[in-house]
């Protein structure tokens, strides 16, 4: 009897082995490797708005959010923040991506939409192409998609694996960039993790302005889960280097973005119910990024909740890691978060209007 008990154990643990082997070498095998810059392709409006590719005019309007890829919805708890669910229900997801069209058709009067955690084909969404669909609630935008979590099989939590992934970052334009590139950021290298991990990037587009300077809007997500934020550093010090180079040559840039860490001189206990020691949530940025310029973000909404439990007005924890960065020569007119109260997704949009300064 203990001979074949020991036999059947020896079998599984072969199996076991050959099992985590095997999957090592299929996502290495297949692990998404991006170049450090990629062009990317611009695809026009349905019904174009502007004709040309210089553009006059000199005040513009901005939304960033984070579309938690319909799957992140007041409802969750999220097993990746300590909660339990891993993928919801499909007709979480369409309502989800229901109100989130309904959302963009109301704010059209943007002149730049800048969206993350935008899936085209992944399980976790229900296989819905986000991307297309907001195009089709966006006939006057051009839109340009840039990838950043593209995995074949995600195998964990082992008994309801995330599956395959293929999602990313997305900016909807009513004007025509000359210019659309994918700029690689440094990211986790911890094995094996990064073979199932976000290839984070920039993504940035370049329109030609009348006065023959440039307008650079550049969409990020960055580093989220990063102990001692070690990664988030060179993530920013990268980007530190392309905001000075654009602003140096007289260009005007904005950045907006999750930047997964709380703005300067922003309270992080402001929504705090409960001590909060997760160190996500702990951090600001650096109040120094380029001497000169300006974060910019409404301190009286949210645009992030903790996604441990299911959200509850008035109990979950939320904060503010969505917002915009930008050059001295632009004058901000205008910020506000727009309050969903987390209904869609995890984050809140923002809106920013602008004016080049001449």
């Amino acid at each position: 009897m203990l001979q074949v008990t020991g036999l059947v154990l020896g079998i599984l643990i072969l199996a076991a082995v050959l099992y985590v082997g095997g999957m090592l070498l299929f996502l290495y095998i297949t692990e998404y490797r991006p170049k450090p810059m990629e062009e990317i392709a611009v695809v026009s409006a349905k019904t174009p708005q502007k004709s040309t590719t210089v553009i006059s005019d000199t005040t513009f309007t901005l939304l960033t959010w984070n579309l938690g890829y319909g799957g992140l919805g007041a409802e969750v708890d999220f097993f990746y923040d300590g909660g339990k669910m891993v993928t919801s229900p499909k007709e979480h997801v369409e309502k989800n991506n229901r109100g989130m069209v309904e959302l963009l058709k109301q704010n059209q009067d943007a002149d730049f939409i800048l969206l993350q955690e935008a899936d085209r084909n992944s399980k976790r969404s229900w296989r819905i192409d986000q991307v297309a669909e907001f195009a089709d609630a966006l006939p006057g935008f051009n839109y340009a998609f840039a990838p950043n979590y593209v995995v074949k099989y995600v195998p964990f939590p082992f008994l309801d694996p995330m599956g395959d992934i293929y999602g990313g970052i997305a900016i909807y334009s009513k004007h025509t960039p000359v210019e659309c590139n994918r700029i690689a950021l440094p990211n986790i290298t911890d094995f094996p993790r990064y073979l199932v991990y976000l290839k984070r990037c920039l993504m940035l587009q370049r329109f030609k302005l009348a006065n023959g300077k440039d307008l650079v809007i550049m969409n990020a997500h960055f580093e989220a889960y990063d102990a001692g934020g070690l990664v988030k550093k060179e993530q920013r010090a990268v980007t530190k280097k392309i905001l000075e180079n654009e602003y140096a040559k007289g260009n005007y840039v904005i950045l907006g973005a999750d930047w997964n860490i709380a703005p300067p001189g922003f309270n992080v206990h402001t929504w705090e119910h409960k001590k909060i020691t997760d160190e996500l949530y702990l951090m600001n940025n650096d109040s120094v990024f380029v001497p000169g310029w300006h974060y910019i973000f409404d301190p009286t909404t949210a645009t992030n909740r903790k996604n441990e439990t299911s959200y509850t007005e008035g109990v979950t924890y939320k904060t503010i890691i969505d917002y915009f960065y930008v050059s001295p020569n632009i004058q901000v007119d205008s910020i506000h978060g727009i309050d969903l109260h987390f209904a869609y997704t995890d984050h809140n949009p923002v809106k920013m209007k602008i004016t080049l300064k001449q």
